[in-house]
């Protein structure tokens, strides 16, 4: 009985599976016998030594968020595994990660610019769960990174990032505090286009604004704001738009080949122009216009020739945005489903600005008001003092003297 076993664990070690062949009953009962075929396998083994030690198998200090290679694909690379991680936003504004291992501590310096962490679509695992790929988190361009140890400092430069997070919560909350804005949902796209750049160029080929990008949904934490963000490959540069912008209703609709258009709003196109052209024309201001003017279309980067930016958020310069939807691994889950999840969190989008809007005078007829004085007011634009006690008719009371019970 226990050569039997011996017989049937070695032949699993060896790599292949044990042979069927001349075995007509199962190793569990006490009346099998190994074959000579087990056998010889078992004295093969054992005659011979072990080819090499292996190597010690890293699995990781226990309880770490995220790891990290610097110095990828070289001589010194280095997996760093790294702990909890606290958001610095004083100058400059950086990622302080408190590594597993005692004495250890890595910075990552966000850059000034709008930033945008990236993750990629579910074709790059297509046999895997789409939501893993908010794992693997990473960055378009080169961030600078500080990599103290106990011997002291290993690594200050600039790096391509790459984070391998453990669980996809933490992703989440990663990037949300990368951005300072909720991400909401994602969504996998086969192409993005607009008016102005076309779907297919002139010779049919598929190009757009960018094809097999992860499109990101995200709120303002101070406000109802939805953002769409996206990385134009084809232009190499980050898109971001404000869902306000964009009508409600659909421009066009395609359940069958998941395409939708949303049309950009008439008085949002308006005043782009009316911009450009220095006219002006009165609007309903809201609160999202308000808390969207504070981010800005004026992010760059140049690294290599390719520029990393962000498009206008108030005034969208194009009619219409195509988004084409890729099809999900199982499509038989509706929970999977990117296309029917973004008509979804279309909807809550706009519901949720429309219940958070409300109408604001122009700018135009906002006027100086004087500050408010704690002891009286302003009449006239001159400081008015309340009255005196004794105009009021009230007997002004002393005060009291040294050792006097007031």
């Amino acid at each position: 009985m226990a050569s039997g076993r011996s017989a049937s664990s070695s032949s699993f070690r060896s790599g292949a599976p044990p042979s069927s062949q001349g075995q007509h009953a199962s190793p569990v009962y006490s009346t099998w016998t190994p074959t000579s075929a087990a056998i010889s396998a078992l004295t093969s083994e054992s005659s011979v030594g072990p080819n090499s030690p292996l190597g010690p198998l890293d699995l990781g200090p226990p309880g770490y968020f995220a790891t990290i290679k610097l110095y990828e694909r070289t001589a010194n690379e280095t997996t760093v595994y790294l702990g909890p991680w606290e958001l610095v936003e004083s100058a400059p504004r950086r990622i302080v990660w408190q590594c597993s291992y005692q004495g250890e501590t890595l910075e990552h310096f966000l850059p000034s610019t709008e930033l945008f962490p990236h993750t990629l679509h579910a074709q790059h695992r297509r046999f895997g769960d789409p939501r893993e790929l908010e794992l693997y988190l990473g960055f378009i361009e080169p961030h600078r990174v500080r990599y103290v140890t106990r011997d002291g400092v290993v690594c200050d430069d600039y790096v391509d990032i790459q984070y391998e997070i453990t669980t996809v919560d933490a992703s989440i909350q990663l990037q949300s505090q990368i951005r300072t804005r909720e991400l909401i949902d994602w969504f996998d796209v086969d192409v993005v286009w607009s008016d102005q750049h076309r779907r297919t160029d002139a010779y049919g080929n598929v190009r757009g604004l960018g094809t097999i990008q992860r499109m990101k949904l995200w709120k303002d934490r101070y406000s109802s704001c939805h953002y769409l963000t996206f990385y134009a490959n084809h232009r190499r540069r980050w898109k971001e738009f404000l869902v306000e912008g964009f009508d409600r209703e659909f421009r066009q609709r395609d359940d069958r080949h998941r395409r939708l258009q949303l049309s950009t709003r008439t008085d949002t196109r308006r005043d782009s122009t009316s911009g450009s052209s220095g006219h002006s024309h009165d609007r309903r201001f809201s609160a999202s216009s308000i808390f969207g003017s504070r981010r800005s279309s004026t992010a760059s980067h140049v690294n290599g020739g390719s520029s990393v930016a962000s498009s206008s958020l108030g005034g969208h310069e194009i009619r219409f945005l195509g988004i084409q939807f890729s099809r999900s691994g199982n499509s038989s889950q509706s929970a999977n489903d990117d296309f029917l999840r973004f008509i979804t969190q279309w909807e809550i989008a706009h519901t949720a600005e429309s219940q958070f809007e409300a109408n604001y005078t122009t700018s135009s007829a906002l006027t100086n008001q004087p500050v408010p004085y704690m002891n009286g007011g302003y009449v006239n634009g001159e400081l008015s003092q309340l009255p005196s006690p004794e105009m009021m008719g009230l007997a002004p009371v002393a005060e009291p003297m040294d050792g006097e019970t007031p």
